[in-house]
């Protein structure tokens, strides 16, 4: 058996104890053990007397990371009642997986699988883990898809300041992920070696190239090396480890150099010290503990003093004081961005924000976005309090408002100051919620500036909703009962977009100018065009007269096209290039097919010179759409002709972009957005060997593109019968 080489004999040490206890381990099926299990079934009590006297005269003053196995097999039979089943059942999957690593080159990995679950089995702070752990029997890779899930969850709530586990914990579950990651990655590539191996002859002697990953918390480094004369392997024969803090040990490269002991050693301190920073509250950001006193102190005083009141409304419309301090007839401040208005009717606070503007006001309807601005009340019950500063004279207030917010700070470590009251909201809806753009807008911060907003749209669902959580969490005494009935769903984004029924019904014309038509040069014409509002929609490129290209820049096997709409480039690349689904790389063969069939037409009917642009486009020399200016000449489509064949609807040029920016941030992360509109960051996308995607982005692009064609309900072009489009 494999895990033998961790058990083997010395001349002052004699384990066959651990060898039989392991073999009866290693034999069991965990199938067998559903309804219950014993430590009686596995080993006799008269062995375990055995093995404790081993530990406790033999290997006492040796260290536990020379024998791991031994003292995770010894934990195994010590574990506590509560948790002895369990870890049983573990322990028979642990040594399936060190069955699975056949090489002493992985002792690293069983050391660190032994020491997890020997802790878990042990130390009742890590008692956790057998809890959160699935049940068994369980697939390798079940297992993997649980623990990465498992992490992802975790680490949201922690950010969200609700976690289940410590950043610790999460630690040591990510670190468990990496070590069944590598047993099952070592699995996989034995069983195709043993394939390709079956009747093969010997593999030649050849360089290879072997990759280590050292894991480091969550940073990773990559580190390459060449074996000379060694027989080729796959490159999923990586070595992968797990550097711990705590853990000062060295790498078989390390132990026969200081200096390279020194660096790790010293590497391992930077990196607690910046964990040790980083743990720290940010002293210049309101932490809840701090929001809470502060707006206690001024609930508790508003009511009475009209200071408090005023630096309390400074909080809850996220203004700074003095532009509260307008003392007319309705007492209203407004400005281009913000509106507040204090009556006896109306209390209550606007934020818009500047965006681009829809020309037409015929389609303003049909846009998606028809305005930016959301409205927030405030509580009418300290409005009295506030209108006694009418009064005052505006020194005495600057005096009193600094005066007071001295006698808060006092008791902070936090630099409370007038400047800084109006952003505690926003502070805690991005810091204790994880609302990151919905702070942006409660902030007053100009959504463009944000996002890309003029491609962008996005629902924000009842705005005020997370306000209320937000006060709740920083003053559960506040009523917020008065907020309840202006509750309505706000949308942010380009007013460029229009909405999807618009959409539908502008692809629906399309299709109807196409099929049915006797005429095969306005056929061709209104093909071209349905053609390139398709493609224009599904790649999001920008409009102009190279996209669609030449037919030398689409790659029909493997669904790409390069992509050179932004600027040009004097680096010998083309720009970017995107993937698209089958539905248009099937639409560009049929339109090809239907050119073909046009060309044929023309010879039969006119002279060799009106197909030569045919001709040209299957050679790739020209862009492959084409338009029939009159029914004796053909060119290439312009943008102007798309602009003649819809004059009616004054839609900006590029709307395709806008709503496709829509469309696939509902269905992408904002990495693949960059990469898909072209605004991704230096030495992305270029069409060579640097690229911006993924290697998964590609399908997933995809998939979204087919949700697309779905939601706009695009019928095929494929139906040409020879003579008309059906």
């Amino acid at each position: 058996m494999n895990g033998y080489s961790y058990l083997e004999d010395t001349q002052e040490l004699k384990l066959e104890p651990f060898r039989e206890f392991y073999q009866t381990l290693a034999e069991a099926k965990l199938e067998s053990f559903q309804n219950s299990i014993k430590l009686n079934e596995f080993i006799k009590p008269t062995k375990i007397i055995e093995l404790n006297n081993i530990i406790n005269q033999k290997l006492v003053e040796k260290s536990i990371s020379e024998y791991p196995l031994i003292h995770y097999l010894i934990a195994v039979i010590n574990t506590p009642s509560a948790y002895q089943a369990n870890a049983l059942k573990w322990a028979i999957f642990n040594i399936q997986c060190i069955e699975l690593l056949d090489s002493k080159e992985h002792a690293a990995t069983v050391a660190n699988l032994c020491r997890r679950f020997r802790l878990a089995s042990k130390k009742q702070e890590y008692h956790w883990l057998y809890n959160l752990l699935p049940p068994l029997p369980i697939e390798l890779e079940d297992l993997l898809k649980f623990l990465n899930k498992a992490e992802t969850e975790n680490r949201e709530l922690l950010n969200r300041s609700t976690p289940n586990l410590d950043e610790k914990q999460i630690g040591q579950l990510a670190n468990l992920r990496v070590i069944y990651q590598y047993v099952f990655t070592q699995s996989e590539r034995l069983k195709r070696n043993r394939q390709s191996s079956s009747g093969a002859k010997e593999a030649p002697q050849t360089d290879v190239q072997k990759i280590s990953r050292i894991s480091l918390d969550d940073e990773q480094t990559y580190q390459t090396h060449f074996e000379k004369g060694t027989a080729k392997q796959p490159r999923e024969d990586k070595t992968i480890e797990k550097v711990e803090d705590h853990n000062f040990e060295f790498n078989p490269l390390e132990q026969y150099s200081t200096t390279a002991q020194v660096n790790n050693l010293k590497n391992k301190v930077l990196h607690q010290n910046k964990n040790q920073l980083m743990s720290k509250s940010n002293p210049r950001v309101f932490d809840l503990p701090t929001a809470q006193y502060i707006m206690r102190i001024l609930f508790e005083q508003a009511e009475t003093s009209p200071i408090h009141a005023l630096l309390l409304f400074s909080v809850l419309s996220l203004t700074h004081y003095k532009e509260l301090l307008v003392f007319r007839k309705n007492f209203r401040l407004s400005s281009k961005r913000k509106e507040i208005t204090f009556s006896p009717e109306n209390f209550y606070f606007r934020q818009s924000f500047d965006n681009s503007k829809f020309k037409d006001a015929l389609l303003k309807e049909y846009m998606m976005n028809i305005g930016n601005s959301f409205t927030i009340p405030l509580p009418k019950v300290y409005f009295d309090q506030i209108f006694q500063l009418k009064k005052w004279d505006k020194a005495d207030i600057d005096s009193d408002v600094q005066e007071y917010l001295r006698r808060i700070s006092d008791g902070l470590t936090f630099h409370l100051t007038a400047r800084n009251l109006p952003r505690l909201i926003s502070d805690i809806t991005l810091n204790e919620l994880g609302y990151e753009l919905e702070s942006k807008l409660l902030s007053g911060e100009n959504v463009n500036s944000y996002t890309p907003s003029h491609y962008y749209s996005m629902k924000i669902v009842d705005i005020l909703d997370i306000y209320s959580q937000t006060l709740y969490l920083v003053c559960p005494q506040l009523d917020t009962s008065y907020i309840e009935e202006f509750k309505s769903p706000v949308t942010f984004g380009s007013q460029q977009t229009p909405d999807l029924p618009l959409v539908k019904s502008f692809f629906k014309e399309l299709d109807k100018q196409v099929r049915g038509n006797p005429n095969p040069f306005n056929t061709l014409k209104y093909y071209s065009i349905w053609l390139w509002y398709v493609c224009m929609i599904m790649t999001s490129a920008r409009p102009n007269d190279a996209f669609p290209p030449n037919l030398d820049y689409l790659d029909l096997d493997n669904c790409l096209v390069a992509v050179a709409d932004k600027e040009q480039r004097y680096s010998g690349t083309i720009g970017r290039y995107l993937p698209f689904n089958n539905f248009l790389r099937d639409e560009i063969q049929s339109y090809l097919k239907y050119l073909k069939q046009f060309q044929n037409l023309m010879k039969a009917c006119a002279n060799q010179v009106k197909t030569a642009l045919i001709q040209e486009i299957f050679d790739g020399q020209c862009p492959f759409l084409v338009y029939p200016k009159t029914e004796g000449y053909i060119r290439n489509l312009e943008l102007a002709d798309i602009e003649k064949n819809s004059p009616t609807i004054v839609l900006q040029r590029n709307w395709t972009r806008h709503f496709a920016r829509y469309f696939f941030a509902q269905h992408c992360d904002e990495d693949m957005l960059n990469g898909i509109f072209g605004h991704d960051g230096p030495m992305q996308e270029l069409f060579d060997r640097y690229s911006g995607f993924q290697a998964t982005d590609y399908d997933h692009i995809r998939a979204a593109q087919d949700k697309l064609v779905e939601l706009l309900k695009l019928k095929s072009m494929s139906t040409f019968n020879g003579f008309l489009i059906e």
